[in-house]
Parts: structure tokens; C-alpha cells; sequence
């Protein structure tokens, strides 16, 4: 029987002097039963057609029904889809106002926060969980977990990547950079993103020199920028200081400080040499602010002039590396043998008589290698009546971090 259609395409039927015996067979292959060869020959699967049904010439089998939707040479298991990745970032030894705003931040971004408190407090010990918050307190304002040594062991950079790298695998996180939150916590934060991987990081070859005070001036001046004189002193009993003086050709005061301090703690004016040598037997013999012991006292020139703050933000997508976002010109007094800031009015970089702090301020913080984050510079210039500018800037230190009092 032959059925014409308007196209050129023509419909194949089964001829209708089929053999009656032929019955339909249900396509058990279907569900996974093996076939016999002989169920083969009568049911219209694939399997009448051979391996190379396409490929190569067979026997004709126009009444054959194709029961198939796909033919591979080598079937594969079907691709599985990698998970979707919540995006993260790290608080280094927070204080709670500071993760009040940074949380702020993060929700704004759908940003999962973890925190890291390297030395928790001892219950009983604190005067101010603000400074000095436990785990249970920066639960409590919103950070989503937080990560502190083992009870009993001290806090290690190593195990401390160890298991934030566990936690960013079974939690499916990826964490995006490490924020530190004090002066003490900026050479750990530039290790541990290395350690997990982050390409957001500092130089980690000029890592000591973001915190050492001795270490930060030689980057400084090895970069061609001027620096205050300074000796480093290491006489447990302070017979170093004279020596010292005479061969920096100083003349009193005298700064003495810390190498790793923070703000003006451990940090003496000195108008004596008797003051002085005490000072530095003082700081040699003692343990620093951040906990660890000081192999040695910082002796500096005193600068005179007026001292500003340069606050900056590092990134590779910047033009010129790093920009300034505000300058603070210091008011302060001399109480206790220290200089303590009693307030500071914001200027106008832009403006021209702070060019060249501005300037300086940037060269400061490309030599001590903060590539990525925050910077701020302290320094001390004097102003020139002449050309109405603020001439000659000198660096009093840097921190890679926020800018305030964090200790």
C-alpha cells in the first residue's frame, strides 16, 4: 500500500501481510532484564541492528523501531556540578566596635565572617570584653564562627591555617582575605593568607619590617626615602646609650621605644642620659606590649616640626599602587615623658601645601611592602613660610592596618 505525502519525505509502515504469528513483546531492556538472543530477534531494539549500525552496512531493517535517545561509544556518568561557593573573609583579633562596622560591611556584601582570636581572654581577668571580647561575645553581635587555639596550647599560625582550610572544604566556603584588627596582628594576617592560598597579600619578604620599628626604617630608607636617626641598643643594664649618642651625633631629647610596640606605649622622651640609659635597660629587660620579650630598645632623634596622620588604601588596580583617603594634622602635648594626642582636624590632601606628605606617605607605604588593604602613616614635617608647603616630611612609623588606637 503505498501513502503519498506533500513532501518529498516518505512514511514507512509495516506492510500489512506481516506474518500473524508475530506477537509484541514488551521492551523488557528497558527496565534493565538481560535478553536472550532469541528475544532479540523479535523485539525492535537496537539490539537487531548490530554494534556499527551507522557505520557500516547491515541487513535491512525498515520495520525495526529505534528505541534509544542517545548512542556513545563509551558512556560516561552524567557531569555533576561543582558547589556553589559562599564567599568569606577572616577578622583577625577583633575588638567589638570594629566588628559592629565591619559586619555591618559584610552583611551589605553576603559575606560569611569568621574570626580568629589567637590569645582569649581568661574569664574573671578582663576589665573590657569591647577590647578583649571571648568567642561567645562576637557570637553574639553576629560573627557566623570563630576559631581559637586548643585549650592548653598556644595559638599557632600553622594549625590556624590547618583548620580553616578544613572548615572552608566542608563548609564550602572561599575565603577572600584576612583583615587585621590590631597593631600585633598585621605580620600574622599577611602569613595566614599565604597559607590559605590568597593572592591578597603583602609582601611577605618585608613582613618584620611592617612591624619591627629598626626593621620598617631600613625598608624605608633602602627605598631612598628619608629617615630619623636611630640605633638599635641591646646592653641589659643601658652602657650602650652613651655610645650610641655620641656616634649618631644626637643631642637631647631623645627617643627611646620598643621596637614592636603599639600607639605611644613603651615609647620615652628622654632629656637625660641617666633617663635614657634607664629606659633602655627598662625595655631590654621587659616584655613588650604584644606579649613577647624585646631583644632590644629603639633609640631615635627627637623630630621636631608638626605631626601628621596619612591614612591610605593599597591595590594593585590603583593607578599609582595606593592612594590617600584623608590627612589629620596631630595637636599634641608632651605628658608623662611621651607625646600624647590630645585631638587632630582633617585637611585636604588634595590641597598643595600637603603635596609632598602626601607623596612621601605613598613611598613609605610601597617600601614596606603593603600591596593590598589599608595603611597608615605617621610623620612629622615642618612648614615653609616661603613656598607655603609643608617641606621635608620624615617618617615616625607606619601600621598595615585600620587607623585608630588599636592595640
Amino acid at each position: 500500500m503505498d501513502i503519498s505525502v506533500d513532501n518529498d519525505h516518505n512514511l514507512l509502515l509495516p506492510s500489512i501481510e506481516m506474518p500473524a504469528e508475530t506477537n509484541e513483546v514488551a521492551h523488557e531492556a528497558l527496565l534493565g532484564a538481560e535478553m536472550p538472543v532469541e528475544e532479540t530477534k523479535k523485539i525492535a531494539t537496537m539490539a537487531t541492528l548490530g554494534s556499527t549500525p551507522f557505520s557500516e552496512d547491515g541487513e535491512e531493517v525498515a520495520h525495526h523501531a529505534i528505541v534509544a535517545t542517545e548512542i556513545v561509544p563509551d558512556p560516561v556518568d552524567p557531569p555533576i556540578p561543582d558547589p556553589v561557593l559562599q564567599n568569606a573573609v577572616v577578622l583577625f583579633d577583633p575588638r567589638l566596635p570594629d566588628c559592629r562596622q565591619l559586619l555591618e560591611s559584610a552583611k551589605k556584601r553576603g559575606l560569611f565572617v569568621t574570626a580568629v582570636l589567637p590569645k582569649p581572654p581568661k574569664k574573671g581577668l578582663v576589665k573590657s570584653k569591647e577590647f578583649y571580647p571571648a568567642a561567645e561575645d562576637l557570637l553574639d553581635i553576629g560573627v557566623h564562627q570563630v576559631y581559637e587555639p586548643p585549650i592548653g596550647q598556644i595559638f599557632d599560625i600553622c594549625e590556624c591555617a590547618n583548620n580553616l582550610q578544613t572548615i572552608e572544604s566542608q563548609q564550602n566556603l572561599r575565603f577572600l582575605g584576612v583583615i587585621p584588627l590590631r597593631e600585633a596582628a598585621v605580620d600574622y594576617t599577611d602569613i595566614l593568607g599565604a597559607m590559605l592560598g590568597l593572592t591578597v597579600h603583602n609582601d611577605l619578604g618585608l613582613c618584620s619590617g611592617r612591624r619591627d620599628k629598626g626593621l620598617m626604617k631600613q625598608a624605608v630608607a633602602n627605598a631612598g626615602l628619608r629617615t630619623a636617626k636611630y640605633a638599635r641598643l641591646a646592653a641589659p643594664d643601658g652602657s650602650d646609650v652613651p655610645y650610641a649618642i655620641k656616634n649618631l651625633d644626637l643631642e637631647f631629647p631623645v627617643v627611646i621605644k620598643t621596637p614592636r610596640g603599639m600607639s605611644t606605649m613603651d615609647v620615652y622622651i628622654c632629656d637625660t642620659m641617666d633617663e635614657a640609659v634607664k629606659r633602655s635597660a627598662q625595655i631590654v629587660n621587659s616584655i613588650a606590649p604584644d606579649g613577647k620579650k624585646a631583644s632590644y630598645s629603639l633609640m631615635e632623634e627627637f623630630l621636631k616640626g608638626d605631626e601628621f596622620a596619612v591614612n591610605l588604601i593599597a591595590s594593585p588596580s590603583l593607578p599609582r599602587g595606593v592612594r590617600v583617603t584623608d590627612v589629620w594634622r596631630y595637636n599634641k602635648v608632651v605628658m608623662h615623658g611621651t607625646r600624647v594626642n590630645k585631638w587632630q582636624t582633617m585637611v585636604d590632601p588634595e590641597d598643595k601645601m600637603y603635596h609632598l606628605i602626601v607623596r612621601y606617605a605613598e613611598g613609605v607605604t610601597r617600601a614596606v611592602g603593603i600591596k593590598h588593604g589599608l595603611a597608615h602613616v605617621e610623620l612629622m614635617t615642618t612648614f615653609d613660610e616661603k613656598t607655603e608647603k609643608y617641606v621635608d616630611p620624615v617618617m615616625i612609623e607606619v601600621g598595615a592596618r585600620l587607623a585608630g588606637g588599636r592595640k
